[in-house]
């Protein structure tokens, strides 16, 4: 839903600030190349080192705050600049940091169960997620919310996801806790065949 609301925001911005179709492209050009080159950056020097070092869960968690502060930061101060700052942390965040610590979460799973979760994930829950903030959009216009009211009704909803990537993250370490006692339990008194 986020990703859906801060994109119609930058929709809305470009379409202020770009009124010649090629400078909009340009610039959308520009925020594509800034958030591959940051998330290349930080896949390779970063992301192994987060996982390790924060765990999953606070890994997770990084993209709803980096959301938290730029909705906040946006309801504040609606311009151009804080939009591309905000938007290239945030793609580049769910590229490099976000995706990879979703992808741990599943490792806990059994085979079938992980691929009955994310096929239900991919083909629900996201496009769903997008549906609801492309009908939020309009709906909240209607009320009379310019890009500031948007920006602090998104604020919530990134605390709501913030404190749910902590709770998946703790979960998935009872899970892998849980994982390791099953396999490290002995297996018992199991006689072994009598050679022939």
């Amino acid at each position: 839903i986020t990703s859906t609301l801060v994109y119609f925001q930058q929709a809305d911005i470009t379409a202020h600030q770009f009124h010649d179709r090629a400078a909009r492209t340009a610039f959308f050009a520009w925020v594509d190349l800034s958030v591959n080159a940051l998330t290349i950056g930080i896949q390779i020097f970063l992301t192994g080192r987060l996982l390790k070092w924060l765990g999953v869960g606070m890994t997770l968690a990084l993209l709803p705050v980096i959301s938290l502060i730029g909705f906040l930061w946006m309801g504040i101060t609606p311009v151009l600049s804080l939009l591309v700052v905000f938007q290239t942390l945030r793609r580049a965040g769910n590229y490099a940091v976000s995706r990879p610590a979703r992808e741990v979460l599943f490792t806990v799973l059994r085979r079938e169960d992980k691929y009955k979760a994310k096929s239900f994930m991919d083909t629900f829950v996201y496009r769903a997620g997008d549906q609801i903030g492309a009908w939020s959009y309009p709906v909240l216009k209607w009320f009379g919310l310019g890009l500031t009211g948007i920006s602090f009704v998104a604020a919530p909803l990134a605390a709501i996801w913030c404190v749910l990537s902590l709770w998946l993250g703790r979960k998935q370490r009872a899970f892998a806790h849980a994982k390791e006692r099953a396999d490290a339990a002995p297996l018992g008194d199991i006689a072994a065949p009598e050679p022939a």
